[in-house]
């Protein structure tokens, strides 16, 4: 076996995931790596549906881009129309692998498709193509910035090869030591280098230096401790399962161990968790957890080096270990960026690589959202099906311990599985959104004590946080607002409702969600959530709820069956206390192998006004 510093697999790490260990020093000064949007890129390309393929899109790009992204027609219609915007443009032959080669058109400099009154002013989630071109742009590791429907049966789409992409899973089999791909969930040494690659982003390139030792959160840890934490938590749970003892400095145990999350109204009561250092000076440099980073990193590869070679055998304790870390590290990106929003524009920088929002175009078309023939839909009675089976307590018996080949492993709480009846109910189509929200909280009479988190008040405005900074009210007016529980719930009793128990949710989302692989606004498609867009007839009320988890009325507890996991000590038992509830769904920034996972629960205290929760209302039919 190759040693570490021979090692394709660890040089393969260095190669991919940034050792940089210095982040940006003001606002003003890493500006240059964020892109704004032009309103169409000099180069576009007509081309038949045809090419929608990965490899086809990714020759186009590396031939045609230029500042970084190109423009990409595509057909929806059965027989479009040809559109007088492609007689100027010039025919080619693309030669794709395989001896393949496809016709397409290259526009002149200066194309047509810079008259604005030949767009469509619709939204593309109602063409079903749709989601077959986002999951082909994502494994040509492209980004769609916009799309917009064109007036003969196309759509228009800018593309951009963004710093990371996820692609959908269907497409990224399980790491396995067997010549055969495995259909369970254990993450491929690439899979880590795509989460590293987002947290690396989002820790060195939008953190400014100045506010590592800030807390955008009072009941949360400063930036510094995250970056500290994410290494930590995967050296310690490499050492549970394999041993080796801590990787140096050893101290770090003791510092980043566990984060955070005291009770909301009352911050002294918390569980166990790592003691800080009180003074800035009393913590570890930047430059030291990057190095602690790289270790542990190299560990990991060395791992999976074991693993490929046959050195050590792949048992469901190790199985899970990497599973648990790879998903713990997803959670935090997520968690990291909602306390971070909370300082975009005043601190937090927005995410470099990535074109912003062009709001002015993606407001037009929310804007023409058809309107639902009806708001609400009756479902139940039904039998609904919670949780799979997988229990850890089980990883270590004969017969078991070395079945792990398509297995799918979670979280604790997750199993075992369970059957619940539930009885009729009538739930909304759509989440609460934020213009319905300020509605309700201007009749209530408009407490700006109570914002809700995602909001902030600016020269008399209320505007909705996002990366990119607060964004008025006309542009975010459909998204789902993103608030506590309490907020919601009180939302709910003014229209008569309530929010959904975890069955009740569960049954909607079964029956009507498309997820990741049918186009939802999750895995970091966008960095901003959309409007929802479930209960139109064209596609039989299937759509996506905009990109946000979703409340529930159950409380966060224990179920028959239930093994605590002895690999993250208290990670749900913890939280059994009468204040967390169980949210569903996944949010932009969720990782699609959490968001696609349907057995996956998250957990939030009920007043806890900051993650990127939002909630429907249920009636009882």
């Amino acid at each position: 076996m190759s040693s570490p510093s021979s090692s394709s697999s660890l040089d393969s790490v260095f190669d991919h995931s940034s050792s940089r260990s210095t982040t940006p020093s003001s606002v003003d000064s890493d500006l240059s790596s964020h892109k704004p949007f032009g309103r169409y890129p000099s180069t576009c390309i007509y081309a038949p549906s045809t090419i929608i393929e990965p490899d086809v899109v990714k020759s186009l790009f590396d031939t045609y881009a230029q500042e970084g992204c190109f423009g990409l027609c595509l057909p929806y219609a059965e027989s479009p129309q040809r559109s007088s915007l492609f007689v100027n443009w010039k025919e080619t032959l693309l030669l794709a692998g395989g001896g393949r080669a496809f016709k397409i058109f290259v526009s002149p400099p200066t194309s047509s498709l810079t008259q604005d009154g030949d767009d469509m002013s619709i939204p593309t989630f109602i063409i079903p193509q749709v989601a077959g071109h986002l999951a082909a742009f994502s494994l040509a590791g492209l980004r769609a910035v916009v799309s917009t429907p064109r007036i003969g049966g196309y759509i228009y789409y800018t593309l951009e090869r963004p710093t990371f992409s996820f692609p959908p899973l269907s497409n990224t089999p399980g790491f396995s030591v067997m010549t055969t791909p495995s259909k369970g969930n254990i993450p491929t040494l690439d899979d880590w280098k795509t989460v590293w690659s987002a947290w690396d982003l989002i820790t060195l390139q939008m953190i400014p230096h100045e506010m590592l030792h800030q807390k955008p959160i009072d009941l949360r840890h400063k930036c510094l401790f995250y970056i500290g934490h994410i290494p930590t938590f995967l050296d310690m749970l490499l050492h549970k399962s394999i041993g080796g003892g801590a990787s140096e400095p050893k101290h770090f145990w003791n510092i980043f161990e566990r984060g955070i999350d005291p009770h909301v109204d009352d911050p002294d009561h918390c569980h166990n968790h790592s003691e800080v250092p009180e003074k800035d000076e009393d913590w570890p440099t930047l430059d030291t957890i990057i190095a602690f980073r790289n270790r542990v990193r190299a560990r990991l590869a060395q791992l999976y080096d074991d693993l490929q070679s046959g050195k050590r055998s792949l048992t469901r304790n190790i199985a899970r270990t990497l599973v648990m870390t790879h998903e713990h590290e997803g959670f935090h990106i997520e968690t990291l960026l909602y306390m971070l929003i909370q300082r975009a524009g005043t601190g937090t920088l927005p995410p470099p690589g990535f074109i912003s929002p062009p709001w002015e175009i993606l407001t037009r078309q929310w804007d023409a959202t058809p309107a639902l023939a009806v708001s609400t839909v009756v479902l139940g009675p039904a039998t609904v099906s919670l949780g799979q089976e997988d229990s850890e307590g089980d990883d270590s018996l004969e017969g078991i311990s070395k079945k792990v080949d398509d297995h799918v492993f979670g979280w604790d709480n997750e199993s075992p599985e369970r059957k619940y009846e539930v009885g009729a109910f009538r739930v909304d189509w759509r989440p609460v959104s934020n213009r319905e929200f300020e509605t309700f909280w201007k009749e209530s009479g408009a407490d700006k004590s109570r914002l809700p988190g995602s909001w902030v008040e600016e020269d008399g405005e209320i505007k909705v946080r996002t990366m990119y900074g607060p964004v008025s009210m006309e542009i975010a007016q459909h998204w789902p607002v993103l608030t506590s529980y309490d907020d919601l719930l009180a939302y709910a009793h003014s229209k008569g409702g309530r929010l959904p128990t975890e069955m009740e949710l569960r049954l909607f989302l079964d029956t009507y969600e498309v997820g990741h692989e049918g186009g939802s606004n999750t895995g970091f498609r966008n960095w901003h959530p959309v409007p929802a867009t479930t209960g139109l007839e064209s596609n039989d009320g299937k759509g996506s709820n905009g990109g946000v988890w979703e409340w529930t009325s159950t409380l966060f507890d224990t179920h028959p069956g239930l093994s605590p996991t002895n690999l993250f000590t208290g990670y749900s038992t913890d939280f059994f206390d009468t204040k967390h509830h169980v949210v569903l769904g996944a949010s932009y920034a969720t990782i699609p192998r959490l968001a696609s996972r349907r057995t996956v629960r998250n957990f939030y205290q009920h007043n806890y006004p900051y993650p990127w929760v939002g909630g429907r209302v249920v009636y009882d039919a």
